[in-house]
Formats: structure tokens, sequence, C-alpha cells
């Protein structure tokens, strides 16, 4: 195959993420299909309680979003796929990107805004029924759990490995609380209150970099930062919405925002570089678990951010369609966020990765011996970005084993913080979904549902649940016969994924049903939504028994992760298929009223 230019890459994303914002999301989603207007108040005011209901600046609001639905999945998804080459993984980000993500996350947003607030579960039940409510529900919970059991142990492995992070993530959290503080307590201009804690970041990060706190030793650490990321996670998740995780995920999108600017800097300043990574390597190398991972139907089961997630229609609907000040906001935030989720796994992980692919510089560092290849997910992706970075650096004359270390660390920050926004984003919407399983036990005995719903119970329940999934270690037989311990993402992930995407599957049934039956938008409109939604269920579903077939048997797996999360998975398969019955017959109901409304 003839060489490909960092430029080429560049100027097709950008270009094509371009036209779908102005032509996909405004013109056609924006305007013609939900018709959204600033004449409607939406929850945040209506509904303004001071915790979760608050009427919040555009650019605050879309930091919090971004920051909550990115996380670490368009990092360490994409970073496992380059195992197929850079060409597999790069088309389905930008093809899953551009009309599943983004259609999937401005629908879920605006749905929810339509009514109340309410998550998208809830809105299910106003388009199909109660009895899809509450699947959907309980489909919704049992994700959440995998979503915290992956976040965690990559979290915990990050950490691990790397103590700065560790303690830059752990200096991040009471500047977290300064900044909510200086912008809903003291009335300082939201640009001062930045300026002021964006240089105690600063600060903080030197520190990390110069005194890293270490736990422990081992994998001793690993299990010891299980642990601490689990009592860390019950409190963000239960604390007021404003304390905590809203002025740190607004924090985040600023270091994300320059994280990105700065490998869209790299990227350009290397144009003329050609990739190193192979386009293709194998249709089905092992991947997980050891075992032949084939590209189709598994990808979505590999990367679960970047392209689409089923999380961000929880985000969408359970935070921020209760802190959204106007409809016109939903597209800036939301298809705009997902756009920016797809360049961050182009720019800041596929790109690097295929230029460090065979860098001599990096397999003769005391860092590590192995190829690019040879490395798992987090290494494989600091290792691209401070590669990239270095070499940027070097070219100005700058030495390149120091500003590859530094660069490498900041690659490590980021994924630090973005993890830890998913993990408590995560268990507080998990803490929605068990709170509203509950809502019939309010009739019957109040006291007992006070308890069973109360914030701090429930996210207890959804902690404890995948601390258990994640703290055990897996050994695996690499090919050669050599075996290696291995941290519980490497089994938890793919099982993740593959439950996060058809939890997308889902809500993309959910926002068709809505746009076909209430604000009956019909014909070609309509076919943008269904069809998606039904090639994904297709898609995950298949995915998701093969992750059954050949994983789950894995000798070597912890009985807590064969059995829990093998049950999860088959029962997410139980009920997916009976939401899909549901959405067919409420489709058939909704195929009896004509297309003219412009409510809800």
């Amino acid at each position: 195959m003839a060489n490909v230019y960092v430029i080429e890459v560049l100027a097709v994303v950008l270009a094509l993420y371009t036209i779908a914002y102005i032509y996909y999301g405004r013109r056609i989603l924006h305007e013609k299909v939900v018709r959204a207007s600033a004449e409607r108040p939406t929850p945040a005011i209506e509904r303004y309680d001071g915790v979760d209901y608050v009427p919040t600046n555009k650019y605050v609001l879309f930091g919090h979003h971004f920051a909550s639905i990115a996380g670490a999945g368009p990092i360490v998804g994409p970073a496992i796929a380059m195992a197929y080459g850079w060409a597999l993984p790069l088309l389905w980000v930008i093809f899953g990107n551009i009309f599943l993500g983004t259609v999937h996350d401005y629908l879920a947003l605006m749905a929810s805004v339509r009514y109340g607030g309410l998550s998208v579960m809830s809105v299910s039940e106003n388009v199909m029924g109660r009895k899809a409510r509450y699947v959907f529900l309980l489909y919704t919970f049992m994700a959440l759990i995998l979503v915290y059991a992956a976040f965690a142990s990559v979290a915990a492995s990050l950490f691990r490995v790397n103590p700065s992070a560790a303690t830059m993530s752990i200096l991040y959290m009471p500047l977290a609380l300064l900044m909510g503080i200086l912008m809903y307590r003291t009335g300082i201009d939201i640009r001062i209150s930045t300026l002021v804690t964006a240089i105690l970041v600063i600060g903080a990060f030197y520190y990390a970099y110069k005194i890293p706190i270490h736990l422990a030793s081992g994998w001793d650490a690993y299990h010891i930062w299980v642990l601490v990321l689990g009592v860390y996670s019950i409190l963000a998740a239960s604390l007021p919405v404003w304390y905590l995780l809203q002025p740190r995920d607004y924090l985040n999108f600023y270091l994300l925002f320059t994280f990105v600017i700065v490998a869209v800097f790299g990227g350009l300043f290397m144009a003329n570089k050609v990739f190193t990574a192979p386009s293709y390597t194998s249709f089905s190398p092992n991947i997980i678990a050891g075992q032949p991972t084939p590209f189709w139907p598994a990808i979505p089961l590999i990367i679960a951010c970047g392209s689409l997630s089923g999380f961000h229609s929880l985000v969408a609907s359970g935070t921020s369609s209760k802190q959204l000040a106007s409809e016109l906001d939903a597209l800036f935030v939301g298809f705009g966020g997902m756009l920016t989720e797809g360049a961050l796994s182009t720019f800041a992980v596929i790109i690097p990765i295929s230029l460090a692919w065979s860098a001599p510089e990096l397999v003769n560092m005391e860092v590590f011996k192995e190829s690019i290849l040879e490395l798992k997910a987090v290494p494989r992706f600091t290792a691209g970005y401070g590669y990239m970075l270095g070499k940027t650096m070097e070219s100005l004359g700058l030495d390149f084993a120091s500003t590859y270390k530094f660069f490498a660390l900041l690659a490590s920050v980021a994924l630090a913080m973005f993890v830890m926004t998913t993990l408590d984003t995560g268990t507080r919407l998990a803490r929605f979904a068990w709170q509203e399983i509950f809502d019939w036990l309010a009739p019957i005995n109040r006291s007992l549902h006070s308890f069973v719903t109360n914030r701090w119970v429930a996210s207890a329940i959804v902690v404890l649940i995948g601390t258990s999934l994640a703290y055990p270690t897996i050994e695996i037989t690499l090919p050669g016969g050599k075996t290696s311990t291995v941290a519980a993402y490497n089994v938890v992930w793919p099982a993740f994924a593959g439950v996060n995407q058809m939890l997308a599957a889902l809500a993309l049934l959910t926002t068709a049903l809505w746009v076909y039956s209430v604000i009956r938008t019909r014909g070609a409109y309509s076919a943008l939504v269904m069809v998606p939604a039904v090639f994904l269920w297709v898609t995950v579903t298949a995915g998701l028994s093969w992750w059954l077939i050949k994983v789950a048997p894995y000798g070597n797996l912890a009985t807590v992760q064969r059995y829990g999360a093998g049950a999860i998975i088959a029962f997410s398969l139980v009920l997916s298929i009976a939401l899909l019955i549901l959405f067919m017959q409420a489709l058939v109901r909704g195929k009896q009223t004509p297309g003219t409304s412009t409510t809800q």
C-alpha cells in the first residue's frame, strides 16, 4: 500500500466532521427533525432545585458533558484495536461517529429535554409502554456496573505503573471543589475562577511530576487502588452535582482541549511524516483473553467510545438535559460533543500510535523493550502520544528523551482524569437507574423505599458489585506459551463495551420511536435513526454471543468474572430481545398516526 501521510488523515477527518456538524446536525436533526426552539423552557429552568436541575452556561456544560462521555473510552478502545492495523479502527471511528454516535447523543439529549429531564429509560416508557421502562432500567443498571468495573480496573492499572498520574488525580479533587465554590458560592466571574484554578492545576501537575505518591509495589498497588477508587466514587457520585462533578468536568474539558490541541499541533508539525504502522494486520488478531478476535462482530466490544456509546445517552438524559439552559445549546453540547470525541480518538490515539509503531527511539529506550504492538493498551497509547510530541519538540531543538517523558506523563494524567470522570458519573447514573427501578415501592412502604433509594446506599451497591469484578487479576497465555498477569479490564472491557453498545442500540430504537411516533417526523429523516439502530442491534447481539462462546469459558478467569460478567451479558441479551419486541409493537402502533406534530 502507498504511504499514508498524517496531513491526509487530518484533512479528511476535519472535513468530514465539519460537513457533518453543519449539514447533518444543524440543518437536518436540529432544524428539521427536532425543531429546536429557544421559546420552550428547559427542565433546568422549570424544575430548578440547585442539586441536579441547574441551568448552566453552554461552554461549562459542554465541558462537563464532553468530559463525562469521553472518559477513557475513546482512548483505550482504539489503542486496543490498533492490533488490526490503523485502517479498520479509523474507518469504524469515522463511520460510527457520524452516522451512529452523533445521532444517538443528540436525540437522547433532546428527547430527555422534551420529557422534563427524564432519563432515556423513562422516555422508553412513553414511547413503548411501562414494561419497556423497567426492562431498559434493569439493562442500564447492569451495563453501568460493567462500566464501573472496566474503568476502575483501567484506572488502577494506570496508577500502578504511573504514580505521577495517581498523584495528580488526588490533587485534582480539592482543586475541583475550589472551582465549584468560586463559581457558585462567591460570585467571582467564571473567567477569573477558571484562570485561578488553572494556575493551581499547572502547579499540581509539576508537583506530581516531581514527587509522585507510591502506595505499594507490583500488583498490590493495583488492588489498593481499586479499593481507594471505590471509596472516592461513592463520595463523588453522592454529592450535589455543582460540588465536584460539574466543576471537575469543566476543568477536565480544558485539560482535554489542551491535550487534543497539542496532539493536533504535533500531528500538523509532523504532517509530512508517514504512518509506520500497517494499515491492516489481521482480521482476527489475538486481542481478548488471548483469543482470535474477529473485527466483525467483535469491534463494538473493543472500541466502546469514539464511534458511539450507550453510556452517552445516560449522561445526556441523566445529567446534561437537567443543566441545558436553552434547546439551542443542544446541538453544540450533544452533537458537537460526540464529534469532538471522535476527533480525540483520531488525533490523540490512532495517529500517534501509527507514527510510533516501529520507532527505534522507543525500542532502544529503557522505558520498554517491546514493540508498540506488544504493549498493552495504556502504555501503547502513552508511548505513541509521547513519541509524536517528543519528535515534534526534537525538531525544535529540544531533547527527545526528556520531552517524550513529559508528554507521555501528560497522556497518562489526561487518561486518569477522564477515567475518574467516568467512574463517578457512571456511579451517579447507576444510582439514578437504581432509584427509578424501585419507584413502585414508594406507595407500598415509603420508609423502605427511602432507605433502598438513598443516594449513599444506591451508590455503594453499584461500587461493591463493580469492585468485585475489577479486583481480581487474570493469568493469560500469550503466543509461544508464555504467561502474563493482566488486570481485569482485559476481560471486563469487552463485556462492558458490548453491553454498552447494545445500550446504544436500545437508546437509538427509543429515540427513533420518539421521532417517528411522538414528534411524528417520517420518511427519510426517520430512516436516519431506524437503520443505524437495527444495524447496531444485529452487530452487537452477534458480538455478545461471541463473547459468551469464546471468552467466558477461558480457564483462568476469576469465578466472579466468568459467572458475574457472563450472567450480566446473558441476561442483557434476553432483555435486549424483549425490548426489540416492544419496539416493533410500538412501531406498528405508530404507523397509524399521521406525521404532523411539532410538540414534545
